[in-house]
């Protein structure tokens, strides 16, 4: 396997992962509180995605 399909690979299981644990904690735990199961679990992709995002594209100090 290629470097470069190892990488996008990689990026792919890492939005898979922040998305799952996104709409878990964030959206089925807003759930009741928002009273609205299907919103808060669109929230929660959302913060999924942004936080897969962040992960993926964060520029390292060097």
């Amino acid at each position: 396997m290629s470097k470069r399909k190892a990488k996008k690979n990689s990026e792919r299981g890492t939005y898979a992962l922040c998305i799952t644990t996104g709409v878990i904690l964030v959206g089925l735990g807003l759930g009741p509180l928002l009273g609205s199961v299907l919103a808060s679990s669109a929230i929660g992709v959302l913060v999924g995605v942004a936080a897969g995002y962040f992960i993926i594209n964060r520029k390292s100090g060097k």
